[in-house]
Order: structure tokens, then C-alpha cells, then sequence
């Protein structure tokens, strides 16, 4: 777990720490990115009228088409209900980050339970940004040296290695 151990097992409290506020807070401490702190009343996730999840187009979040996850990216999806009223978040690879109802914050493995369920996949530009910077591509030619790739000897292994029969 990384710096958002913290938000992991805590109770249920309606408005208070659910799905939403658990996405407020990672994205406040993690990203440096605030969403607002709308309020929500008791049970909102049980009303269609509301909406929530629908703010992601005015806080910067845009939409993932190919539905390959990445850290720090949002999932929208429906939970006993015909609309969007559960939010989790791609904390590790292939772990989902979210709060249910009644029950403790916890991290679940996304698939394939929860990443069958996902209608609206979401990533923040900053996100994107940040992880794309820390990003650093490494040739082989930079950490071994020259002489080494000349060896024959080792391209004749790496010629072997590469041989489908191998």
C-alpha cells in the first residue's frame, strides 16, 4: 500500500466517508487535485434524480475509451441500481480502491467482479501528466556496455533465446 493506507478500513457514515469522499480524499493526497465537497443525503446512491457521479465533467475527469486502467484513474458504475452511483479508484495494478455501504473502505481486486460492472472509466489530465514525466524508457545499450553486445558469444545466446524452439 502506498500513502493512501489511511483510508482503508474505515466505517461507513452516510455523506461522510462513502465512495465519494474516499475518491475526494485520495485525489486531495495522492494527485494534489481537490474535488468539491458536494453535499449528499442519507442513502444517495439509492436516487437517480441525483446524479453525483455526473460532476466528473466539470472537475477535469475525461473519459477512458479502451478501458485499460491505470493508477489513479476513476470507475463509475451501478451497485443494485439502473445508474452510475458507485465510484472506486485504481489504486495498484489491478486493484480497485472503493467504499460500500455498511461496510469498511476496503481494496478488492478489480477483476473480474468490479471491472464487469464499470460503465464510466475516467482519467484526470493531471494524472496522465504526472505519471508520463515520471516515466523514464531505459535502452539496452545504456546499461550494458558496448564491447558486451559485441561479444559473439553472447549473440550467439541471445540469437538462441530468441529462436522459437527454444
Amino acid at each position: 500500500m502506498s500513502n493512501y493506507n489511511n483510508l482503508i478500513g474505515l466505517p461507513y457514515i452516510d455523506g461522510l466517508q462513502d465512495c465519494y469522499s474516499i475518491a475526494r480524499r485520495y485525489y486531495s493526497m495522492v494527485w494534489d487535485i481537490e474535488l468539491p465537497n458536494v453535499a449528499r443525503p442519507d442513502r444517495f446512491w439509492e436516487d437517480p434524480q441525483l446524479q453525483l457521479y455526473q460532476m466528473y465533467k466539470t472537475t477535469g475527469f475525461k473519459p477512458v475509451l479502451d478501458h485499460v486502467y491505470e493508477i489513479g484513474d476513476a470507475v463509475l458504475m451501478p451497485v443494485r441500481a439502473s445508474f452510475e452511483n458507485h465510484a472506486g479508484i485504481i489504486v495498484e495494478d489491478n486493484e480497485l480502491m472503493h467504499h460500500l455501504p455498511n461496510e469498511l473502505s476496503r481494496i478488492d481486486p478489480l477483476r473480474p467482479k468490479w471491472a464487469n460492472r464499470v460503465t464510466i472509466h475516467l482519467r484526470h489530465p493531471q494524472i496522465a501528466t504526472a505519471q508520463a514525466a515520471t516515466e523514464e524508457v531505459v535502452h539496452l545499450h545504456e546499461v550494458i556496455d558496448a564491447d558486451v553486445l559485441r561479444n559473439p558469444e553472447l549473440q550467439k545466446e541471445i540469437e538462441r533465446a530468441l529462436e522459437p524452439d527454444s
